[in-house]
């Protein structure tokens, strides 16, 4: 079984990430943990430290590449990260009134969910090829292998997590880094519950993040979860749009 002893895990202030982060926390772990919001970062900090591990934490923009780059370079003087989970991410929506999506909101998105991840992986891949060792998952989403049509830019951002996991894996194998791709679908969290919808097969965030420490363990190279909707999703790509548009609407958000 992969133990790695040291985990840095964006995102980790709430939700799926900081499920994750307990789910890693232990004695003898180090966590490195960053997060938007400085207060509920701190509360996963304290629950991590209460369950063994040492901890280094910082709030950070996510979206800020030299921000990013910075934090990493002053963590690998204390620690050699061996695993690195990017998980930030944020979520929107057209207007109510079916307005379309504003540039600003799909480009926050974008930037925080696919730049965040690219930020924190050119960050920690240089160090991971030095020492020719590491792992590094990329926390996608179903929703990056068939976007809903009420969440255009989180899809656009996270099928281009899928695409920019699946070249950097194939590039940095010869360095003996590992990238894992994973898609998880509905997770109980306060980030998805702003948009209420039709939501099968939902985890919790503590149930997501067991599953996602089992496919880092077993150096799954694309993982999406559960497997009934990535099932349907990959059915569903063998179908004429206009019956895969019918499908899909079920999936949108009420208003």
């Amino acid at each position: 079984m992969f133990k790695p002893k040291s985990i840095l895990i964006t995102g980790a202030s709430s939700g799926l990430g900081r499920a994750i982060a307990l789910g890693y926390a232990e004695a003898g772990v180090t966590l490195c943990l960053t997060g938007r919001n400085e207060e509920r970062l701190g509360e996963t900090v304290r629950s991590a430290e209460e369950l063994g591990c040492r901890v280094l934490w910082k709030p950070l923009d996510i979206c800020n590449a030299q921000v990013v780059q910075s934090w990493v370079d002053e963590l690998e003087q204390e620690v050699s990260l061996d695993l690195v989970i990017s998980n930030a991410g944020i979520t929107g929506s057209h207007g109510i009134d079916g307005s379309v999506e504003t540039a600003e909101t799909a480009h926050a998105q974008i930037a925080t969910n696919l730049g965040g991840t690219v930020n924190l992986l050119t960050a920690v891949a240089p160090y991971m090829q030095k020492r020719k060792s590491g792992r590094i998952a990329l926390i996608s989403s179903l929703a990056g292998m068939q976007p809903i049509s009420d969440g255009p830019a989180y899809g656009a951002s996270k099928a281009g997590i899928i695409a920019y996991g699946e070249a950097m894996r194939d590039h940095l194998h010869k360095w003996g880094v590992f990238v894992s791709v994973i898609c998880p679908g509905y997770i109980l969290t306060p980030m998805a519950d702003q948009f209420k919808s039709w939501r099968p097969y939902e985890f919790t965030a503590e149930q997501a993040a067991e599953k996602i420490k089992k496919a880092i363990a077993r150096k799954k190279a694309f993982y999406a979860f559960p497997w009934q909707l990535a099932l349907s999703i990959r059915i569903g790509k063998l179908l004429p749009w206009q019956l895969r548009r019918h499908g899909n609407q079920r999936f949108n958000y009420q208003r």
